[in-house]
C-alpha cells in the first residue's frame, strides 16, 4: 500500500478497535502545594486529572484542554521550573448554539424533541436572532419584544410557567386532568394582561431612548428610535405628521390635514450595534442620472444597495444595481394594445414585462389588476373587429379568456419481467 492508504487503513483499523474497548477511567485531583519564599508561608493548587485506567485511549488518544497531571504522592517533594504572572478576568457566559440550545431546552423541561427544530427556526425566520460563526446572536428586535413581554405578559414569559404547562398537557394527554379547567387556569389571567397590554402598551416606534450626540442640523439632541431597519439615531424635535379624519357632512377644517410644525426636524443618521453614530459617506460613482444628468449616488435601503440621484431631493431617480454593482436598465415602457379592459370597462390593456415574460394588465393598475395571457392577443383583437369585445358580462370573458390546458406527456410503461420461482 501508499502511504497514503496505509494512513487511510490504520485510522479505520484504530477507530474501529477503540468503539470495541472499555472506557477510560481518570481521577479529579486536586493538589496542595506549601512552601516558603524569604521567610513567608505560600500556597499553590493544581487541579487536573489523571489517567487510572488508560482503555480505548491506547489506540484512539483524545484531545482536551483540561490539564493532565502525573501521579503524586502526599509529602513528595517539588521544585519551581518557571513562573509566570497571569491576569484573567471574569468572561461571561457562552452564547448559545442550536446543539447547546437544545442542551438547556431539554434541562429546563420546554418543548418536545418535535418541536425543537421549529422553535430554532421560528427565532430565526423572525429576525429575534442572527446566527454569527454558527452562535446565535440577539437583535434589537428580540430585545424590545423581550421587554415589552416581560413587563405585560411575566407569566408567560417565566420558564416555571412553561414548564407547568407542559407538565399540564402530559397529564391531559395521560387522561388524568381535565383540559376544560386548564384552560381556564391559563385563559384567565392572561386575558386581563392582554387587556391591559392593548391599553397601555406603546409602539416600539413612538418610544424613544436619549443618547450622546447633537443634532448638526438644528443643535437639539439626537434619541434612539426603532423603525423597520432596526435602531437608529434621529432629532428629538422631529414631529411625524398627523392625520385630521373628515367626518362625514361635515366641511373639512381650514387648517391643512397633514401639517408639521415649522420646530420639526428631519435628521436621522444610523448606528451601529452599540449605538455608535455612523457617519453616512456621499459615494459617489461613475453613472449618471438619466433624468437630469447629475452623478448617481450609491445609496443602501431595505432591499439591498441601488443608485440614487445627487440632487435627492429634487430628483427622486432611483436605479436598481446587479450583483456586480452596474445599474440596471430600466423597465419598458408598457405598450398599448387597444383592448378594452373587461372588468373596469375604462381602462386599457397594455403589454407589460415581468420575469416569465410578456403579458397583458390594465393601465388603471393598482386601482384595476386585470391580467390576461398574451396568447389571447391575437383573438381579443379580431373579436374586437367584430365589435363582441369587451362582452357584457364577466361571465362571457371568462368564458373567452379561458386557457385550454396544455396536453399531458404520455409515457410508455415497460412490464417486468418477473423470473419463476
Amino acid at each position: 500500500m501508499s502511504d497514503e492508504q496505509y494512513k487511510l487503513y490504520d485510522l479505520i483499523w484504530r477507530r474501529f478497535i477503540a468503539c470495541q474497548m472499555t472506557a477510560a477511567q481518570w481521577d479529579t485531583t486536586r493538589v496542595e502545594i506549601a512552601g516558603t519564599s524569604e521567610g513567608f508561608a505560600c500556597g499553590y493548587r493544581a487541579t487536573g486529572r489523571i489517567l487510572v485506567f488508560d482503555g480505548f485511549t491506547r489506540v484512539w488518544a483524545t484531545p482536551t484542554e483540561e490539564p493532565q497531571l502525573p501521579a503524586l504522592k502526599q509529602g513528595n517533594p517539588l521544585a519551581p521550573v518557571d513562573i509566570k504572572a497571569e491576569q484573567h478576568f471574569t468572561k461571561p457566559p457562552a452564547r448559545y448554539t442550536e446543539a447547546s440550545l437544545v442542551k438547556t431546552l431539554e434541562k429546563e423541561g420546554i418543548g418536545r424533541p418535535s418541536t425543537y427544530a421549529s422553535i430554532i427556526s421560528t427565532i430565526q425566520d423572525r429576525g429575534y436572532v442572527e446566527k454569527i460563526d454558527k452562535k446565535f446572536h440577539a437583535t434589537e428586535v428580540a430585545e424590545i419584544v423581550t421587554d415589552k413581554l416581560n413587563e405585560f405578559f411575566p407569566n408567560v414569559m417565566d420558564i416555571a410557567f412553561t414548564r407547568h404547562m407542559e407538565g399540564q398537557l402530559d397529564k391531559i394527554e395521560d387522561q388524568n386532568l381535565d383540559w376544560v379547567s386548564v384552560l381556564q387556569e391559563f385563559y384567565g389571567p392572561f386575558k386581563d394582561n392582554l387587556e391591559k397590554a392593548a391599553e397601555e402598551m406603546k409602539h416600539a416606534k413612538a418610544e424613544t431612548e436619549p443618547s450622546e450626540y447633537t443634532c448638526p442640523e438644528c443643535g437639539a439632541p439626537l434619541v434612539y428610535r426603532f423603525g423597520k431597519n432596526g435602531r437608529f439615531l434621529s432629532c428629538s424635535k422631529y414631529v411625524g405628521k398627523t392625520k385630521v379624519k373628515k367626518k362625514t357632512g361635515q366641511q373639512p377644517p381650514e387648517s391643512k390635514s397633514e401639517s408639521e410644525p415649522e420646530t420639526s426636524c428631519k435628521f436621522a443618521c444610523p448606528c451601529d450595534k452599540d449605538g455608535k453614530k455612523v457617519d453616512q459617506v456621499v459615494e459617489l460613482t461613475e453613472y449618471l442620472c438619466p433624468n437630469c444628468s447629475k452623478p448617481m449616488v450609491r445609496k443602501n435601503g431595505r432591499f439591498g444597495p441601488f443608485l440614487g440621484c445627487s440632487d435627492y431631493p429634487t430628483c427622486k431617480t432611483i436605479l436598481k444595481m446587479d450583483k456586480e454593482g452596474a445599474p440596471l436598465p430600466p423597465k419598458p415602457p408598457a405598450v398599448p394594445s387597444g383592448l378594452k379592459c373587461h372588468k373596469c370597462k375604462t381602462g386599457e390593456l397594455v403589454i407589460r414585462q415581468s420575469k416569465r415574460g410578456p403579458f397583458l394588465g390594465c393601465n388603471k393598475f393598482p386601482r384595476c389588476r386585470t391580467i390576461v395571457s398574451m396568447k389571447k392577443i391575437d383573438e381579443l383583437k379580431e373579436l374586437a373587429a367584430a365589435g363582441k369585445w369587451p362582452p357584457a358580462t364577466e361571465e362571457e370573458a371568462k368564458k373567452i379568456l379561458a386557457v385550454e390546458p396544455a396536453p399531458k406527456k404520455t409515457t410508455k410503461r415497460v412490464a417486468k419481467k418477473t423470473a419463476p420461482k
